[in-house]
């Protein structure tokens, strides 16, 4: 045998409850040389339950047939008791029975195994499992983290408030200033409030750039964040170019990283925090190290002259995201020809990135909660990366965008379902989480069952969000529970509302039967995000397949438009083919 150690900080601890004294024996001497592994035994099952109590085991290894209360009730009153119920639970039995199997997996075990297997094998299970439990005390660990934030951030949210009535207050006092001043204060105030609503990262970096341009009428702009060691470039937006885009066209993703030093005026402000106003970036300041980088203008025969570039700050005074302002075009009757950023644009752009940091830091903490989810999902499933759910998101965002337009949806309601659908198109297949290794592996093709059992993800996913509590509660249970669903009504899992969801019970084997949806009695979300995922699933390479190219992606959409997905968004996706290919590029697996 040979020994292998995984590298860790702190040993696995592993219980074994079986009543045997030369099983424990044999187990002993099967992990004796894997020092990363710890292994107790008990051949009592109330004591192995006390045990469980009080030490807290990685894994318990649990057997079948014993005296007294016997594995079956075990692993019942094991899974019952809420500081063991997601402890990883091995059955190790000499019984190979499949009914047996699909007793303690309905049980609650989360795996299986006949004595005894091979060494390797078993070190391999036992790692894996106790890897899946710290992964899920991790994400319960976070949703407590996260609402304990919760109430931080009701309690900054507090301030943010007091300090727009603090402006409002101000903007009565300044009676001798100008009414072009006063309203430009006002606005800053409205719009940081507004600014305020949104939950998502992708969304609060949007609507900051875009209301600060607003603020300082700025023509373009871009929004960086300090992530990884790297200033990376997280949006932009230019009035100029996208004026001569065509017809549904998008402004492309682009994936630009900066170090994170002052060669660059990104990177000094990144590094200095200190705020720039500069009138012409060809006539620097000698006194600045950073140069300017035509390289990096958002497209070739774009002229930059005027930049304002600020720094975003957490509650530590660390800079969070720059801020950048490109070209002003003038305020008003006074400043219609005015090409440079004003003392009273600085002024007001203070104002309003007190309150974006805020809602930045908000927005950090919810994309930190849900890509801790996302990587439990892919312990369990490694096609469910965060480069796959971001570009999912992305695709699914722009679809939205391009429905929104063409239904006269106002920008008010556009933004905001924006932000849920993000959200939601993120977590879209959550319930994987609950779906047994066995099936959720699985080398070769599912057989009939196991394709019923893998197919109840769809409400496993969704009755994690029956109880609502806020709108993204709700977009997440629609696009999770039938992001399936097929426009002719042949999907799965069918009419499934809150309260249907909340009363399913904790384990079952195959969806119930329910009305077929059709058409557009699906949600929208969940249609939207039924063609983004297919689309990013056909256009990535996996071990069975290689990516497709846009020419077979086009002829399936345009064979499933009607049958499995709603013809107008299929003509949306064709639309934006070329700017999901940027979006692809912007989240390869590397940069997730």
């Amino acid at each position: 045998m040979t020994s292998t150690t995984e590298p860790s900080s702190t040993k696995t601890l592993v219980l074994l409850i079986d009543d045997q004294l030369i099983i424990a024996a044999a187990l002993h001497k099967k992990l004796a040389s894997f020092s990363d592994i710890e292994l107790i035994a008990t051949q009592d099952a109330e004591t192995g339950f006390a045990l469980a109590l009080s030490k807290r085991p990685d894994v318990i290894l649990q057997d079948l047939i014993m005296p007294g209360v016997d594995g079956m009730q075990q692993i019942l009153r094991i899974r019952a008791n809420p500081d063991l119920a997601v402890t990883p639970l091995v059955v190790l039995s000499s019984n190979a029975d499949a009914v047996t199997k699909e007793q303690c997996f309905g049980a609650g075990a989360n795996d299986y195994l006949v004595k005894f297997p091979d060494d390797l094998e078993l070190v391999a299970r036992i790692r894996y499992h106790a890897r899946m439990g710290r992964a899920q005390r991790d994400r319960d660990n976070a949703m407590r983290s996260l609402a304990q934030s919760q109430s931080e951030l009701v309690r900054r949210n507090a301030e943010v408030d007091a300090a727009n009535r603090k402006l409002f207050a101000m903007n009565k006092l300044l009676g001798e200033e100008s009414q072009e001043q006063r309203e430009r204060i006002a606005e800053v105030a409205a719009f940081g409030t507004k600014l305020g609503r949104a939950q998502d990262l992708d969304e609060v970096m949007d609507q900051t750039l875009r209301l600060a341009r607003a603020i300082t009428n700025a023509d373009a702009g871009s929004i960086w964040m300090i992530e990884k060691g790297v200033v990376r470039l997280k949006n932009r937006q230019n009035d100029t170019i996208e004026a001569t885009l065509a017809k549904g066209e998008r402004l492309p993703l682009a994936d630009i990283v900066l170090p994170p030093d002052s060669t660059s005026i990104a990177g000094y402000v990144a590094t200095t925090g200190r705020l720039l106003r500069i009138d012409d970036v060809q006539k620097l300041d000698a006194s600045l190290p950073c140069q300017f980088r035509p390289e990096f203008e958002i497209q070739a025969g774009y002229n930059t002259q005027s930049m304002l570039i600020a720094p975003l700050r957490d509650g530590r005074d660390e800079v969070l995201v720059v801020l950048q302002l490109i070209n002003a075009r003038g305020r008003g009757k006074s400043g219609a020809d005015r090409s440079v950023f004003t003392a009273a644009d600085e002024a007001a752009l203070e104002f309003f990135i007190g309150m974006a940091s805020l809602a930045v830091e908000r927005a950090r903490l919810v994309r930190g909660m849900i890509m801790r989810i996302i990587a439990a999902a892919e312990m369990r499933d490694p096609m469910e990366t965060g480069a796959h759910v971001q570009r999912v998101a992305e695709c699914s965002v722009a679809m939205y965008e391009r429905w929104a337009t063409l239904h006269n949806i106002d920008d008010s309601e556009r933004h905001r379902r924006r932000d849920e659908l993000r959200i939601a198109a993120m977590l879209h297949d959550v319930g994987k989480i609950g779906i047994p290794d066995l099936i959720l592996k699985k080398p070769g093709k599912l057989d009939d069952a196991e394709y019923k059992y893998m197919q109840t993800h769809s409400v496993r996913g969704g009755r994690l969000f029956a109880h609502s509590t806020t709108p993204y509660d709700d977009a997440a249970r629609e696009v999770i529970t039938h992001h399936h669903e097929k426009w002719d009504s042949t999907g799965y899992p069918g009419f499934f509302d809150a309260a249907m969801l909340e009363a399913m019970p904790t384990e079952f084997q195959a969806n119930p039967d329910a009305k077929p949806l059709r058409g557009l009695e699906i949600p929208l979300f969940a249609r939207i995000v039924a063609v983004a995922d297919v689309y990013d699933a056909l256009t990535s390479k996996r071990v069975y397949k290689d990516a497709w190219t846009a020419e077979q992606v086009t002829e399936f959409l345009r064979k499933e438009s009607g049958r499995a997905f709603d013809p107008e968004l299929v003509d949306i996706a064709l639309e934006l083919e070329g700017y999901f290919r940027s979006v692809r590029a912007r989240f390869a697996s590397e940069h997730a």
